[in-house]
């Protein structure tokens, strides 16, 4: 059928898919998230951290420079050499002045020179000699170094008037404090040293550099960048204005975002900055988003697969539901479905159903009452088992039998003089059934019936004895009474004797209706207990179904002694003492209708018998005794179907074995199994096993190997096929255990085999 709307089946997977996927895609996208800004954090925190060991290793050096130039600066030697006037000629100190300079000029420090400048007599001492050898140049820078404001700072500027590359400067007066020194000492840096000191440059995540308080580059890994005022750039405005000693900020630099992470050094003014690119910190976030996606997508994957054949098995049963519902005709004047969709389908057709339930229910009841009536007819004929009948009290409202129970038969007397014909009865009989119904409480018996001319009702009380007899008794006159009082009519009523147990109902249903025979000298009207008027019990026949069924069973097992042993016993069964002789001819004359069909069931010829229908008859009348009659059923019967159907048996297991050696000789270099091999012949695995072993005496699995290693050895003779080949040949899994087998088999290996041959 197609739907004009979307089926429940595509709606069910559509709202699979949705709960699948939208957790999938918010957690991807929270995740990608989550480890860009993680891993933004993460080198935001590194950048902090290598800036502050940046100005730590700096700072480090620094300050050993100043150290060492103010002890340098305080030594006696040069105290006392700023207030004389040194020549050339004063070897002496100023041998002493280079031997101070010496020591703390040293290549790891990165000091290139160190200047000693006299404010009041006006000389310079370096490294490379005393006023006019020394450096005559550098004095201008000198005398301005020495107007700068402070007593100690460091400064940039370039290394000489001649080039423009900057060198970093420590300039330190003598006195410290004095308004007017008598000297300075100033230690002049190399142009390299600051960028040697840089822990990172220009890496994939960013580059650092360090300004003075007047925001000129005096540290870079580039050294066109020295000297450079970084003041104007609107990037560093923040870092410009902050009070802050350290800092993180987003900044723009050419059009890109950046993260500018700064620290300002209390101890000399300097700010040590490191600008790291967004861009190129998320570039490293790729790889974390393809994963995400990677996952993503096979999670999508899954949850489609699943969200498929998730939605078509909860499906499965709203289509049968909607299938079985669909499928039921309705009457002509039920509405159509005013819809297509299964659920509103199915809705529609409850709906149906369930305002048609009292009409059902209606119909339950009255075919209810035909079922009581049904089970109580089968009771009474001994067609239904009294424990099954025991589970069906609860249809009747009952849980358990009665203690005492027993069966009342009521019956019309005559119809003669009274204004009911005889084709009145069966209408008569309904109207005593009621009338025993209404009167008998219905906690007190079962459905009232009719058998034969007869109303009959199996009453039970919880009284027993002597009680339950006058509780009968006064039920019973009372049954009289009302029938007499509304029909006119008058009957006899025939009472059992008390049982317990509904297997004795039959028995009981045939007292009753015995002791109405005994009417006939106590005249109309008459209640009859049987135990009154027949005190010896007497046993009704039952034929022994059990023992008859159990050689019927013998037989088809085509077991002789088994079978002599079962007719024997239900012999003996038949011929138990019993009241009439006629029993005994109804017995043997049904046990022989029983063979004749058995042997028709099976399809077994009658010239097997050697006589017809009619003279079988007449032969089990003439028998004499209990042994002829066992010796004629077992001549005639048993012992001709067991050779019948042994016959078909061998001829049976012979085709089968012969079927499957056929198979074996055929396919012998196949995967063959026996499993394969009954399907083929159509026959359970475990039959044909038992048949082939009883055929062949070995089982299929060790039949099949000796062929297989038959044949080898064939091949190893005639053949020059490798042993590996004949194994795989021969369906084993490798040549080891192929030679394994031979060798248990053969007693030699397959190789000692070919050249014995």
């Amino acid at each position: 059928m197609r739907f004009r709307s979307p089926s429940y089946l595509l709606k069910l997977m559509l709202f699979s898919i949705l709960i699948g996927t939208i957790p999938v895609i918010v957690l991807g996208a929270f995740a990608y998230y989550n480890s860009t800004r993680t891993v933004q954090e993460k080198v935001n925190e590194g950048n902090k951290q290598l800036l502050q060991q940046t100005q730590m290793r700096v700072e480090q050096t620094l300050r050993t420079i100043d150290t060492s130039a103010t002890q340098l600066l305080q030594s006696p030697v040069v105290t006392g050499a700023f207030d004389k006037d040194i020549t050339n000629h004063d070897y002496e100190m100023v041998h002493e002045l280079y031997k101070g300079i010496s020591q703390i000029q040293t290549y790891e420090l990165g000091i290139k020179d160190i200047f000693l400048f006299s404010l009041s007599k006006h000389w310079i001492v370096t490294s490379n000699g005393v006023n006019e050898y020394s450096s005559p140049d550098f004095r201008p820078q000198l005398e301005t170094f020495s107007r700068m404001g402070g007593g100690s700072f460091w400064t940039s500027g370039p290394d000489d008037p001649t080039n423009s590359f900057q060198s970093i400067y420590f300039v330190k007066k003598y006195p410290f404090n004095a308004v007017n020194p008598k000297g300075i000492i100033c230690v002049m840096l190399s142009s390299d040293v600051m960028k040697d000191l840089i822990t990172f440059q220009n890496g994939k995540v960013g580059s650092a550099f360090i300004m003075d308080p007047s925001f000129h580059v005096i540290g870079h890994h580039d050294r066109n960048q020295l000297g450079t005022s970084l003041s104007g750039q609107s990037y560093l405005k923040p870092l410009i204005e902050s009070k802050e000693a350290f800092g993180q900020y987003a900044a723009e630099l050419d059009g890109e975002t950046v993260t500018v992470t700064y620290r300002k050094s209390s101890y000399n003014g300097w700010s040590y900055v490191s600008v790291a690119s967004n861009e190129e910190v998320n570039g490293q976030n790729q790889i974390i988003g393809w994963m995400t996606l990677l996952v993503c997508v096979v999670i999508l994957l899954v949850t489609l697969i699943l969200a498929w054949f998730g939605s078509k098995k909860m499906y499965s049963p709203i289509q049968s539901i909607y299938t079985a519902l669909t499928s039921i005709p309705s009457s002509q004047d039920e509405e159509k479905p005013k819809s297509e969709e299964e659920l509103q389908v199915i809705g529609e057709r409850v709906d149906y159903l369930i305002r048609n339930q009292s009409l059902i229910m209606n119909e339950l009841k009255g075919q209810q009452v035909q079922l009581k009536e049904f089970f109580m007819q089968k009771l009474f004929s001994g067609a239904i088992h009294p424990s099954d009948f025991e589970e069906k009290l609860s249809l009747y409202g009952l849980e358990k039998p009665w203690p005492s129970m027993c069966v009342l038969a009521v019956q019309i007397d005559t119809l003669k003089e009274t204004r009911y014909a005889e084709t009145d009865r069966d209408l008569l009989m309904f109207a005593i059934s009621n009338i025993v119904g209404e009167l008998v409480l219905t906690e007190q018996r079962l459905v009232p019936v009719v058998k034969s001319d007869c109303q009959v009702t199996l009453i039970g009380s919880s009284e027993e004895g002597a009680e339950f007899k006058e509780q009968i008794f006064t039920l019973s006159d009372e049954i009289q009474k009302a029938i007499y009082q509304y029909l006119n009519m008058k009957v006899s009523i025939g009472i059992s004797r008390p049982f317990s147990s509904f297997a004795d109902a039959r028995q009981a249903l045939h007292e009753a209706m015995t002791s109405l025979k005994y009417r006939v000298g106590l005249g109309q009207e008459s209640i009859l207990f049987i135990e009154d008027v027949q005190p010896q019990k007497s046993n009704l026949y039952m034929y022994p179904q059990e023992g008859e069924q159990a050689l019927l069973d013998a037989i088809r097992a085509g077991d002789p002694e088994q079978s002599e042993q079962a007719l024997k016993q239900l012999i003996g069964e038949l011929f138990q003492p019993r009241a009439q002789h006629q029993d005994y001819q109804l017995s043997l004359l049904r046990l022989l209708v029983d063979l004749l069909k058995f042997g028709q069931e099976l399809s077994i010829p009658m010239d097997r018998i050697a006589e017809d229908e009619a003279s079988l008859i007449q032969s089990l009348f003439k028998l004499r005794n209990v042994e002829e009659i066992e010796h004629w059923f077992l001549s005639m019967f048993v012992l001709p179907y067991i050779q019948e159907l042994g016959n078909r048996r061998d001829s049976q297991f012979k085709h089968i074995s012969e079927a499957v050696i056929d198979m074996i000789h055929r396919e012998f270099d196949s995967e063959l199994t026996l499993e394969l091999c009954s399907s083929r012949i159509n026959y359970h695995p475990h039959y044909v096993s038992r048949v082939f072993r009883q055929e062949t005496g070995i089982n299929f699995g060790e039949y099949l190997t000796q062929y297989r290693i038959d044949m080898a050895k064939k091949w190893l003779k005639e053949s020059d096929l490798k042993i590996v080949e004949i194994a795989e040949r021969l369906q084993y899994n490798n040549s080891a255990n192929f030679i394994r087998s031979f060798r248990k088999t053969v007693g030699m290996t397959p190789g000692q085999y070919r050249e014995e041959g």
